[in-house]
């Protein structure tokens, strides 16, 4: 086994068991939803319009600035006013204005942490989608790079190199790592199933099994869409998985983080035992 896979292998690991982890911790809540706790706690809590004060009790209402700026007004700066059912003015009213980008900013605290006692968010398994293939794409980066410079034929012969790079180079050494690295560039641009592909007819994985390739394509373009697409579905996900929509926004679970580490582990495997028997 290499270093590489070693590495990737405990990565892996500490990525499944903080998941699990955090997941289990979280406390829960005796309320449905943040409304409903809202309402739990008396008439100064409801909706804005049902909102009911007493004379001197004070309130703070936060609206977006006309002019960008941030401040604090008191009740003879504004016209925000509350009043009973008589129409009779009630509670002492300040506002505090922001900038539009803060006020959107800040307007999701409150949702999120009364979210978070229940569950993760869910972007946070999309996280763990998006950094296990990353991960996944740098040890197997890391093993093309071996395999060049093991065999540095292995490289395109159509190649062109300019005289000029080779009187600049400080060794023979040196300048097959620039040559590798430009090779690098190119084969990581691939599609996966097109750099699978080249890694069997040209690089000597011809014992690298296929029967995960199918499963380890899907979770590329998973991670294209959660990282490139917002999390929405785009054609060539749709095409791989019948079951996924077009346009649809995509729900991460963390039994969904769990499968992808044990494909991609479990491929990486494959793919070292593949290296060590072509050295």
């Amino acid at each position: 086994m290499t270093d590489d896979l070693r590495d990737l292998l405990q990565q892996y690991g500490v990525l499944t068991v903080s998941l699990s982890q955090l997941a289990r911790e979280r406390p829960g809540s005796q309320y449905e939803s943040l409304e409903e706790y809202y309402k739990s706690l008396g008439g100064s809590y409801v909706s804005l319009c049902e909102t009911r004060l007493s004379p001197d009790e004070h309130a703070l209402v936060v609206r977006i600035s006309k002019d960008g700026e941030m401040r604090f007004l008191d009740e003879a700066q504004h016209n925000v006013m509350f009043s009973d059912q008589q129409g009779k003015k009630t509670g002492i009213v300040t506002v505090w204005e922001l900038p539009e980008d803060e006020f959107w900013f800040f307007r999701a605290f409150r949702p999120a942490l009364f979210g978070l006692e229940k569950a993760l968010p869910g972007f946070l398994f999309e996280m763990g989608i998006t950094h296990s293939y990353a991960m996944f794409e740098g040890y197997l980066s890391a093993i093309i790079r071996a395999r060049l410079r093991q065999h540095p034929r292995l490289m395109s012969s159509q190649r062109e190199l300019k005289y000029e790079q080779v009187f600049l180079a400080e060794s023979k050494e040196t300048l097959i790592e620039s040559m590798i690295e430009r090779e690098m560039r190119e084969l990581m641009y691939l599609s996966l199933p097109d750099l699978l592909r080249k890694l069997r007819d040209q690089m000597g994985f011809k014992s690298l099994g296929d029967e995960h390739d199918e499963q380890v394509n899907y979770l590329s373009l998973l991670r294209n869409c959660l990282l490139h697409n917002r999390g929405i579905v785009d054609v060539r996900l749709a095409g791989c998985r019948p079951t996924l929509l077009k346009d649809e926004r995509l729900s991460v679970s963390e039994e969904d983080v769990t499968s992808a580490v044990n494909i991609l582990r479990k491929f990486a495997y494959q793919i070292d035992q593949a290296f060590e028997a072509g050295r």
